[in-house]
């Protein structure tokens, strides 16, 4: 499997550091962004667009279904995953997993 490029949306530093933790822990997977905004989200899909945006459950004032339907608007291209806190390691690989080989 080629390596899946990631760019995580989250505004809360603990839940960004810990998910950007457990993903350099994989081989297949390579962080390559991070935004705790959606004007900073935009700019590195404008600049580095990556293969998925991991949109976390904390980001601005909106709910992620809104967000990632905003995102897909501006970003056609973009393939979004939603996790929520109740997602486990294992689910989250398994929806990068999922979305990459889309």
């Amino acid at each position: 499997m080629k390596e899946i490029k990631i760019i995580i949306a989250e505004s809360s530093d603990i839940m960004l550091n810990g998910i950007t933790a457990m993903l350099n822990g994989r081989p297949e997977v390579k962080v390559t962004g991070k935004a705790t905004g959606y004007s900073t989200l935009s700019k590195l899909l404008e600049n580095n667009p990556g293969d998925i945006v991991l949109l976390g459950p904390i980001l601005t004032g909106k709910y992620p279904h809104e967000l990632s339907e905003e995102i897909k608007s501006d970003f056609p291209n973009a393939r979004v995953i939603e996790i929520d806190l109740k997602d486990e390691q294992d689910s989250i690989i398994d929806k990068i997993k999922l979305a990459a080989s889309a």
